[in-house]
């Protein structure tokens, strides 16, 4: 039997009625259009199968095989197939295959072609470039079983040597074993329990499994790198309490890319029959020796609420725990119990030499990004569909943050957009917690709690920034201390700002009822603040929005220089595009 490569035809989803129920494989790597293409069989004279996938936002999609066969007299037939791929498998059997009849065996396609489902396919994804597929044809077919090994063609050449592939896929090796220290626990599949001891690189053509508290390194004592190549899928094992956490000292260099993300998320992610849910597994603590103000001085001994025998906090406020950029932390939060929780991302005493881009809270059970004192620095964040806040920050923290898009789900416990706090047991704590945001677009879902919650003694200042649709209330201001703290709206501090921003909530404004004065005086008393219709699409603003003009430049030069409100710039400027998942729109 061999096999030649035709052209896509008219025959794309003809076997929609057919596909059958087949197991799930669970793998980094994954089909996507970076697999798109021609794939030969060097063994059978370079013919093959043309590969085409058609994806949803959730990751998932349709893949279409199409080849040709011809038995030992010269009998010619086309063979296609189309069937469902959820987002991280890699193997299925058993898929319908079909050998269509009527008209011409060519390059033109005739008017009626009529696909007869008879036989089965076997489709495995060996590498990004490298495809096996296993033909079984029924009985009556005249045709034997044939299996092949093929590499995919493009004006790509993969540097790791073999197969020629589209730079867009990744995930270039095949699996061989597990490291050292980590245990092979599924097809494709490596756990890791315990510290991470030595450097460490979690390659992208393996699942790896966070079973339990999965530290690198030992606080400033044994420092070590924990590198993720692009692509990489991270799942928890199944128990909650599964997260990983980054000593002091040590560092992570989650590098993904736009078409690449590193995905942490729930074991039931994308395949499977029980749906992934909040809470499926802890999430992603990076734990520095930044500035803390609970902890002033040496040994420097803050400690995580969610388990007070890890340690953070120092006096380095330039230091780097790594690099996250392009990641995903999908289906995290784990609550041990009221005030103890880890977060989709937790950053404690983080210093501002650490690099966060582009990374997206989904569905987390708890925050999507918390703040334990430190200044690290975030540029273009996602919370989607979180159970509580949005950013939180605490314990004197003072990064920068430009580039937020928060939208509430249904019924997931949403709360806050942001909720600011200096510190809750000493509120006038030094150094305050006085970050500077920037370019926000929080949308909440009409129910939850504040776009914005000023608490315990907090600064900051917030500009730039959209908050609407939070129950109750845009701008809450609470705690004397908070309100001493920024000073009063004829006579501010600087301590506490808002200025350029734009809300619209069914209440506007709120505060304590022992307040000295008004949410509202204090935000109209700023400059180019406004209160009205955000006129969005989706999250994006439309023609004439007031988000389009009216910002005003941070005077700090990490931030990008803007002229409007809200995250976006118009709706041409969507840079959530391709790197997000399941973005409502």
């Amino acid at each position: 039997m061999r096999f030649t490569i035709p052209k896509l035809s008219a025959l794309a989803g003809a076997l929609a009625a057919a596909m059958l129920a087949v197991p799930a494989a669970n793998a980094a790597i994954r089909f996507s259009e970076a697999t798109d293409g021609l794939y030969s069989d060097a063994t059978h004279g370079g013919r093959g199968w043309v590969v085409d996938f058609i994806p949803r936002k959730d990751g998932g999609g349709i893949l279409y095989l199409y080849g040709a066969a011809y038995d030992e007299t010269g009998k010619q037939a086309w063979v296609t197939s189309n069937f469902e791929v959820k987002e991280f498998e890699f193997k299925k059997t058993d898929v319908p295959m079909a050998m269509p009849t009527g008209g011409r065996f060519g390059d033109t396609w005739p008017g009626a072609v009529t696909p007869v489902v008879n036989g089965k396919l076997d489709v495995e994804l060996l590498s990004c470039g490298e495809l096996k597929i296993t033909v079984k044809p029924d009985a009556a077919t005249g045709l034997p079983t044939s299996t092949q090994t093929l590499v995919a063609s493009s004006d790509y050449v993969n540097s790791l040597g073999g197969a020629t592939v589209n730079q867009q896929c990744v995930q270039k090796r095949k699996f061989t074993s597990c490291p050292t220290g980590t245990t092979l626990v599924a097809d494709r599949t490596c756990q890791i329990t315990g510290t991470v001891a030595s450097n460490l690189t979690l390659t992208n053509e393996t699942t790896w499994v966070l079973k339990g508290l999965v530290k690198v390194g030992t606080d400033n004592s044994s420092k070590v790198k924990l590198t993720i190549e692009p692509g990489t899928l991270i799942t928890g094992s199944g128990q909650a309490a599964d997260y990983l956490y980054v000593e002091p000292g040590s560092q992570i260099f989650a590098q993904g890319t736009p078409y690449a993300p590193i995905i942490f998320t729930s074991p039931a992610d994308g395949v499977g029959t029980t749906a992934p849910k909040p809470g499926d597994w802890g999430g992603i603590v990076v734990s520095g020796n930044a500035p803390n103000n609970k902890c002033l001085t040496a040994p420097f001994d803050c400690r995580s609420e969610f388990d007070p025998t890890l340690r953070y906090g120092g006096n380095n406020p330039r230091e780097s725990s790594g690099v996250i950029q392009y990641v995903q932390s999908r289906y995290a939060g784990y609550i041990f119990q009221t005030g103890r929780e880890v977060n989709s991302f937790t950053f404690q005493s983080v210093g501002d030499g650490t690099v966060v881009d582009h990374i997206q809270a989904y569905r987390g059970k708890d925050d999507g990004i918390e703040f334990f004192g430190g200044n690290v620095n975030v540029k273009y964040a996602v919370v989607t569909e979180g159970g509580d806040d949005g950013l939180d920050w605490d314990e004197g923290y003072s990064g920068n943050i430009q580039y937020v898009l928060l939208q509430h789900g249904q019924g997931l416990g949403e709360d806050n957009g942001i909720e600011a706090s200096n510190q809750n047991a000493n509120q006038d704590a030094s150094p305050r917690a006085i970050p500077t945001v920037s370019n926000l677009t929080m949308i909440g879902n009409g129910n939850g709690g504040y776009g914005v919650y000023f608490k315990e003694g907090t600064g900051g200042h917030i500009k730039n920034s959209l908050f609407t649709g939070f129950k109750n209330g845009c701008v809450y201001i609470t705690n004397a201390p908070t309100f001493a703290a920024a000073g009063t709206p004829t006579a501010l501090t600087g301590n506490l700002t808002m200025d350029h921003n734009l809300v619209q909530c069914a209440t506007n404004f709120n505060q304590a009822a022992d307040a000295p004065w008004t949410a509202q005086a204090f935000y109209n008393a700023q400059s180019g603040n406004k209160v009205g219709e955000p006129m969005l699409d989706g999250y994006l603003p439309k023609a004439g929005s007031p988000l389009l003009d009216g910002g005003a430049s941070a005077s700090s030069l990490w931030f990008t220089p803007v002229a409007y409100i809200g995250a976006f710039r118009d709706s041409n400027d969507d840079w959530t595009r391709g790197w997000v998942f399941n973005l409502p729109r």
